[in-house]
């Protein structure tokens, strides 16, 4: 495994840091399945009170999908790549731990989903937010469901068929994010709101957010089965594929 995906631990706090910086820590294959086996070692020693997520670089916390991956992608590689993406959403949201985004750049397409799915999160005046896959030609259907979950049906239409951005200032008034602070004090507060996370009482906490993700579970599986479907139309067209090429090219 590369050092996609960096990990490490600061006494009960762990942090995973997305770390392909040259292509703005956008998504790829073995990043997901590294994320899944830190939470699942994370869940088997239980020394870990609270996650914090964060991306290598200055410029973003993550760019989303890897276009690298999709611009020659057969409609057949749908269901393993889709399932992928769905063990990330379960390990991190049935996580009975606290999970926290420290958003240090732009957080677009997958990677804004990926900070919807966690529980508090905290960026700068700076940071762009946005759900951009119509622009790349890829279809919405996790990214509109996780958007409508968090921040209504209304938004969620809004970011998915625009593909628009919104700063910080926006950002925390839609309540995509709870906190905003200067850039040089995104990480610092996040471990400051970790380490209050990590003194509340444990039992009560676990408890808590296993009742969250079983709420959020109920809509969760038939998601991703039409994510499934509506991704094989799509890829069967040939339009993500196409529009991908064009943008490596650039």
């Amino acid at each position: 495994m590369d050092k996609s995906i960096i990990y490490e631990q600061r006494n009960n706090i762990g942090i995973i840091t997305l770390n392909r910086e040259k292509v703005l820590n956008a998504w790829n294959k073995e990043m997901r399945i590294k994320i899944c086996k830190i939470f699942k070692k994370i869940k088997k020693e239980k020394k870990i009170k609270v996650v914090i997520f964060t991306g290598a670089g200055k410029k973003a916390f993550c760019a989303g999908q890897d276009l690298n991956e999709l611009k020659d992608f057969k409609a057949h590689q749908i269901d393993g790549w889709i399932d992928e993406f769905k063990k990330v959403y379960t390990a991190i949201r049935s996580s009975e731990i606290p999970t926290i985004s420290s958003i240090n750049g732009a957080a677009v397409g997958s990677g804004f989903q990926l900070i919807l799915l966690t529980d508090i999160r905290i960026s700068h005046q700076n940071s762009k937010f946005g759900q951009v896959e119509i622009n790349s030609g890829i279809t919405s259907i996790t990214g509109a469901w996780i958007i409508e979950k968090v921040l209504g049906i209304s938004k969620s239409i809004e970011l998915c068929l625009t593909g628009k951005l919104v700063n910080g200032r926006e950002a925390l008034d839609m309540g995509i994010i709870h906190h905003l602070t200067a850039k040089k004090n995104v990480m610092k507060l996040s471990l400051k709101i970790a380490k209050d996370l990590s003194e509340k009482p444990q039992h009560a906490m676990r408890l808590t957010k296993k009742r969250i993700w079983e709420v959020f579970k109920k809509e969760m599986d038939e998601t991703f089965k039409s994510a499934k479907k509506y991704h094989k139309i799509s890829f069967k067209i040939g339009e993500p594929q196409k529009i991908s090429k064009n943008f490596l090219k650039k």
